[in-house]
């Protein structure tokens, strides 16, 4: 429990001493009375470990002239005794204290260059206190101008202060490591030894906060062994001086008040030694700041790459890869991919295989260093890469396998699957099996949260095929991607997948040690990078089969782009068209109408045409026109060849003895009989039976046309077939006049 919570707040300016704060505030006064004075105000706030935060401005007066001390002050003792002031009023106001930073830290830093050791602890002490009272972003500025001063004192008590600094930190803030760091490391080279060891016993601490991490920011001194070695050393060095910070921190518990609420728990928790003996695991490369490596790389190193003499391509090659040693993260620069693009012609053309060799690793190591700006560069590469895996030199193979495992790891695999898929059947055994175990080791490092199952199915048929390849190492390649499979989605999906496999005995028993081997290698969880890999493309949730959504009512929801339902077509055996009945539209057997308890609301119901009576076809034949009821007129339509383009005639008197073209009325109905020979008329009005027939010879008809009777109610007005016979003279029936013409009589 926090003491210091339940002391009551003290104004220890108020109990000062008239005399000795007038020494203190007002100038005149000698150094003793000032050192007194100061002396007299630590002993109060010892004595009152609180003080008082309801107005900061009674502390406006004293900071200025601890200022005033700190900066021009000839007197050590004076000046430790006003450090030491400055230490007890931060510890008494905690974090209210950090308005004051800005007055007295630059202070304090410009004295630690003093060679008097005595002055130097009270800065790392009273910078220890400051610092507990804000954020390491509050600190960032003032520390890199500390950095600036080329003072070896200054230095050492800088870098003393972040090894005690960060020994106390239970989480890393990696803004301010990945700012502070570089300047460690440079200062681990500097010509003072105290300063160098300093140097590294701060890196140390750092380790202890991030762990191998660290290797991000010690690049220019990883070769030196004995450096590595001193970090190590205080790396478990600043483990036990973090444990004992702890022992003297106050411990959670108690009734605390409202200050010591469950807030104040979670935060003593969360800096429990047992959570912060291991380094929190975070990604160097992200700590690092892109860098364009092509500006180091000579002017000429594009003409060294498609030089005719090997050689020439060589040093190129060598030139382009020393300028990436020491670079953490590469920037994808446009001079740098037109030499990534050489370097990918060199490994598809070149004869010599160490040119393609130290073309492929220079590729590798780009994009790793590069991530996912590397993907463009990716997809061209995979297609002459796994071509070029058929090549059985041991140098160039394995650069190659080392690419494309780097190149996988910055491109989701659904955008070289068609690749993949034509490397399984290339025509050269070497290229095929090469690719397999690509695939065998990208699915062993894979779970079923970050692999892309769209694009198993789409492999699976043919890693099926090559599974029954001709050549032995092929089989035997394919059958560890199936290995792979299971041991990344299960047993239960693999089997789905890739039945073929497993019901056949002899290579389903090869399936558990290769499982068994791959688990061992590289882990029953997911890699890091295929983490990484697929929280940037956002792979896992989005590759899985979703169910449908539903609405509130829990109907499914049908989408927008839903296909009305179609009209029944007509019927060909009746004679007459109906229409559909609009209470229940007829709807293709194959669709499904919306739900009523969730309709379409972009999709407008389609309602059925209003229904017209139509004749039947004519097939070429001139149709009759329908007389519409109670209509004194018509618009009957000539033949093709004589019609105008509109008429409107009369109706034209019918004769007694020509049988009517139209179709019978449903009251009455005449029977069937044969079309297309006139009969002549009888005293009756019906052809007797055994009468001769007339010899006007009338056009045939469709078969569906009726003879009427003449004079029938229902007749309707027939029409001049096109190319009728012409009737002879004797005859005394003759044809109806022409449209425009003067009806004849009824004795014509």
């Amino acid at each position: 429990m926090d003491e210091w919570q339940f002391l009551d707040e003290v104004d220890v300016l108020a109990k000062w001493p008239a005399e000795h704060k007038k020494a203190v505030l007002e100038p005149g006064a000698k150094w003793k009375e000032r050192k007194e004075g100061l002396e007299a105000l630590n002993t109060q706030i010892e004595q009152n470990p609180r003080l008082s935060t309801s107005t900061m401005t009674i502390y406006g007066e004293l900071m200025d002239e601890l200022r005033k001390i700190l900066d021009r002050e000839s007197n050590i003792v004076v000046v430790t005794t006003a450090i030491r002031t400055v230490e007890l009023l931060a510890r008494g106001i905690r974090q209210r204290f950090a308005g004051f930073i800005g007055m007295v830290v630059p202070f304090l830093i410009k004295r630690a260059k003093d060679k008097k050791k005595n002055v130097r602890d009270a800065i790392l002490a009273a910078m220890g206190a400051v610092a507990d009272t804000t954020t390491s972003e509050r600190l960032q500025k003032d520390l890199i101008d500390w950095f600036g001063i080329p003072s070896p004192e200054s230095k050492k008590t800088l870098l003393h202060f972040l090894y005690a600094y960060f020994c106390r930190q239970c989480t890393p803030d990696i803004q301010f490591i990945k700012t502070i760091a570089p300047l460690i490391v440079k200062a681990s080279s500097e010509s003072d030894v105290t300063v160098r060891d300093k140097a590294c016993q701060a890196l140390g601490s750092i380790k202890r906060l991030i762990g191998d991490t660290i290797t991000a920011f010690i690049g220019p001194i990883s070769t030196e062994t004995a450096k590595i070695e001193k970090i190590n050393q205080y790396q478990q060095e600043a483990a036990e001086e973090f444990k004992k910070f702890q022992e003297t921190q106050p411990k959670a518990g108690g009734d605390g008040g409202a200050e010591n609420s469950a807030e104040n728990l979670d935060e003593n928790q969360e800096n429990s030694p047992e959570k912060a003996e291991k380094p929190q695991v975070l990604d160097a490369w992200e700590l690092l700041e892109p860098e364009d490596c092509s500006k180091k790389i000579d002017k000429s190193v594009e003409t060294q790459l498609i030089d005719k003499n090997w050689k020439e391509r060589l040093a190129g090659a060598e030139n382009v890869k020393k300028s990436m040693e020491n670079a953490g993260r590469i920037e994808i620069s446009e001079r740098l991919t037109e030499i990534s693009k050489l370097l990918m012609k060199i490994v598809e053309k070149d004869v010599n295989v160490n040119v393609g060799a130290i073309s492929a690793q220079i590729l590798a190591e780009i994009a790793k260093k590069s991530r996912f700006s590397f993907a463009p560069l990716a997809l061209r590469a995979f297609p002459v890469v796994f071509d070029k895996l058929k090549d059985k030199k041991a140098i160039l193979r394995d650069a190659l396998v080392e690419f494309c495992d780097e190149a996988a790891n910055t491109t989701p695999l659904s955008a070289y699957s068609e690749a993949v898929i034509t490397a399984l059947s290339n025509k050269n055994p070497q290229a095929r099996q090469q690719t397999a175990l690509f695939l065998s080791r990208f699915f062993a490092k894979n779970d079923p949260k970050t692999v892309e199952t769209e694009a198993v199915k789409q492999l699976a048929e043919h890693i099926l095929k090559t599974s029954n390849d001709a050549d032995k190492e092929v089989r035997e390649a394919a059958l560890r991607i199936v290995a792979a499979v299971q041991k990344c989605l299960g047993e239960g999906v693999a089997k789905r997948l890739l039945a073929e496999v497993y019901d056949d005995k002899l290579k389903a028993e090869k399936l558990p040690p290769l499982i068994e081997e791959l688990e061992k290698e590289f882990g029953s969880s997911a890699s890091p990078e295929m983490l990484r890999l697929a929280k940037h493309y956002k792979i896992g949730a989005s590759s899985t089969s979703a169910p449908p959504k539903t609405t509130a009512a829990g109907a499914p929801k049908r989408p927008s782009s839903a296909v009305a339902p179609r009209r029944a077509p007509p019927a060909s055996a009746a004679p007459t068209r109906r229409a559909p009945s609009p209470k229940a539209p007829v709807v293709a057997p194959t669709r499904r109408a919306p739900s009523p308890k969730a309709p379409v609301a972009s999709v407008a119901p389609v309602k059925p045409k209003p229904f017209v009576a139509r004749p039947a076809p004519s097939f070429g034949k001139p149709r009759a026109a329908v007389a519409p009821a109670r209509a004194p007129q018509i618009t009957q339509r000539a033949p093709a060849a004589t019609r105008p383009s509109t008429s409107a005639i009369r109706v034209t008197p019918i004769a007694p003895n020509v049988v009517r073209n139209g179709a019978p009325t449903t009251a009455q109905q005449a029977p069937r009989k044969p079309i297309g020979i006139a009969r002549p008329q009888t005293s009756s009005g019906i052809a007797a039976p055994g009468a001769p027939r007339s010899r006007i010879a009338m056009p045939t008809t469709s078969s569906s046309s009726l003879a009427r009777r003449p004079g029938s109610a229902s007749s309707s007005v027939p029409r001049v077939p096109t190319g009728a016979a012409s009737m002879t003279s004797s005859s005394r029936i003759r044809p109806p006049s022409r449209p425009g013409s003067r009806p004849g009589s009824r004795n014509e």
